[in-house]
């Protein structure tokens, strides 16, 4: 198990490579796209693993830990990745070798953060993360994409410093950056030092009031390349503010977090309700559903429902996580044939390209939390939760963002059934359909699985 650890990142870098060569490329990436998901779901199915890399034990070496809360994150991102790759092949006729560097650099660098045991190794996973990622927003090379990207890179590069300065408080008292090792410490100094890393995690994943970047790098990047950004690249904070949320005691951190992540629900709901175009109101309902994530961790300050919650958050973000992708691979298909994300162009999508249009709602269903859906089953367990700690503030919230949720959902199913002159016409490649129904049939079944 120890050296599969090591591959789920070893994998994804070897694509790094393989995507410099112009021969056989699609054809060696597939294979090692597909690998990678086989070693993902094995890893979901054995959910422990502890390999210390170079054989040096902590607090010298690096670890690399595999549990049940990242090996749910290690399962969503090998699920989401794969099939974006499946679409990205036909997205791009001839995909240029710069779109499979920043992918796979993604691919690794989630793997590496989930299974990270050291803080400064996760430090370095979230930098490769960020980089990859305002890679590919600029990658679409629009003046409006390259202001976002840098705008984006900005807030990375402040928010890593604050993140540096956390790291540096907790080695100078504590004398080893090992989370395992660091959690049998105590100093006065150490809740400083979480606290200014939980701010920079919480810019990191826009939470609100951070939120001011995400919308126009997810809206203005290629389809393929905002499936990403928002499904995944927005995961990393949010899991490893759970982490510390679990490991250390944050009763007041936990507490302000929830607040902003109910504001954020809020906040981006509303805002995803006002919008013209299909990736501006996606990317709000992404700050609304990042909101869920920093909602339940009060849940996880009581020990004897600590796995429910941990259960719920994994299973929001897996259902979020997929789907997102499909629902930002579908506003790829709608720009595929009408050459615009306009709402108002997407008339007889259900007709003229049902997959796609099941992917929508398969989606959105999930997204709402509509019942038997992945998303359902995430809220019930929050709700449930929630009431059984006596936290009902937190239910409440979760049922109705459901609701707010179905007011920004319904436009979009609404305008697959509309018949207008301006109708979409044209072919979309079977595969982005394909990859398009798939994420969101398997984000609406995958809680009646347990996933």
């Amino acid at each position: 198990m120890s050296s599969e650890l090591g591959l789920l990142v070893g994998l994804p870098l070897l694509g790094v490579s393989l995507s410099f060569l112009k021969k056989l490329r699609g054809i060696l990436l597939f294979c090692v796209s597909f690998l990678t998901l086989l070693l993902s779901l094995r890893a979901y199915f054995k959910k422990n693993g502890f390999e210390e890399v170079g054989g040096w034990q902590v607090p010298l070496g690096i670890g690399l830990r595999l549990d049940e809360l990242s090996s749910s994150f290690i399962l969503m991102t090998g699920v989401v990745c794969f099939f974006v790759f499946l679409y990205a092949l036909s997205f791009f006729k001839r995909a240029p070798g710069f779109f499979w560097v920043f992918f796979f650099s993604v691919w690794a660098g989630l793997n590496g953060f989930f299974l990270s045991e050291d803080f400064f190794n996760l430090y370095v996973a979230t930098e490769v993360l960020s980089l990859a990622g305002v890679s590919l927003v600029a990658s679409s090379r629009t003046n409006r994409a390259i202001k976002a990207s840098l705008d984006y890179l900005f807030i990375s590069l402040i928010a890593s410093l604050i993140y540096l300065m956390g790291v540096g408080i907790i080695y100078l008292r504590a004398g080893t950056l090992s989370i395992s090792d660091f959690a049998s410490k105590e100093s006065p100094s150490f809740e400083y030092a979480l606290g200014l890393i939980a701010i920079s995690l919480a810019i990191k994943c826009a939470l609100f009031p951070f939120h001011f970047w995400l919308a126009p790098a997810h809206a203005s990047a290629l389809a393929p390349a905002s499936a990403l950004l928002s499904a995944l690249l927005i995961k990393p904070p949010a899991y490893l503010i759970a982490r510390i949320s679990l490991e250390f005691e944050t009763g007041e951190l936990k507490l302000i977090f929830s607040i902003l992540g109910s504001i954020a629900i809020a906040f981006g709901s509303i805002m995803a309700m006002r919008q013209q175009t299909i990736k501006m109101l996606l990317a709000y309902s992404t700050i609304a559903q990042v909101g869920y994530l920093f909602l339940m961790l009060p849940l996880f300050g009581f020990e004897d429902f600590k796995q429910d919650a941990i259960k719920a958050m994994s299973l929001h973000a897996f259902t979020h996580a997929l789907a997102k992708a499909s629902m930002f691979l579908s506003s790829g298909n709608s720009i595929y044939v009408s050459k615009s994300d306009e709402l108002s162009l997407m008339p007889s999508f259900a007709s003229s390209h049902p997959l796609t249009f099941f992917g929508i709602f398969f989606s959105g269903a999930s997204l709402m939390g509509l019942p038997v859906s992945g998303g359902f089953i995430a809220k019930f367990l929050l709700l449930k939760t929630s009431i059984q700690v006596g936290l009902y503030h937190i239910g409440l919230v979760a049922v109705l963002g459901g609701l707010l949720a179905g007011l920004y959902i319904y436009p979009l199913w609404k305008e697959c059934f509309e018949k207008s002159d301006k109708k979409p016409s044209g072919y979309i490649p079977i595969w982005m359909e394909i990859s398009v129904f798939s994420l969101g049939l398997i984000s609406f079944i995958g809680g009646i699985f347990g996933l």
